[in-house]
Formats: structure tokens, C-alpha cells, sequence
């Protein structure tokens, strides 16, 4: 839990918090620092929920825009 919040300590959390509070906690941090990506929406999907096609065009894409080299 420290990873995520500095006050996070072993003794904060047993002397100062209840269990559903840390629970909450745990889970607020989680979706923060991984967030989920939707299919519908403003954020790009992730490259691991995308199958071989979108990757490839993806690919592409960045060739032709200069990002990456193409191998041979």
C-alpha cells in the first residue's frame, strides 16, 4: 500500500484505518495506476485487447508517420 500512498505504512493501516477502508483504498489506487481501457470512448484501446489485424494497421501506420523502421 506504501507504493501507491506514502501514508500507506504497515502501522497506519493497522492502528488507524478499518478493513473495508483499506479495501477501498487498495481499489482506488489500483484503477488509477492501471487503468482499464473501454472499447467505446475517448481513451485507445490497449495494445494487448487488440487483435493481430488492428496491430498490424497499427504498425502501419507508424511506418508510414516515420515512428518506427521497418525491418528486413
Amino acid at each position: 500500500m506504501a507504493l501507491l500512498y506514502p501514508w500507506g505504512t504497515k502501522e497506519y493501516l493497522l492502528w488507524n484505518m478499518s478493513f473495508p477502508q483499506i479495501i477501498m483504498y487498495h481499489t482506488l489506487g489500483m484503477e488509477i495506476k492501471y487503468p482499464k481501457a473501454s472499447g467505446g470512448g475517448d481513451k485507445p484501446k490497449a495494445l494487448i485487447e487488440m487483435d493481430y489485424d488492428e496491430l498490424k494497421a497499427k504498425r502501419n501506420e507508424m511506418i508510414k508517420q516515420g515512428l518506427i523502421e521497418r525491418k528486413i
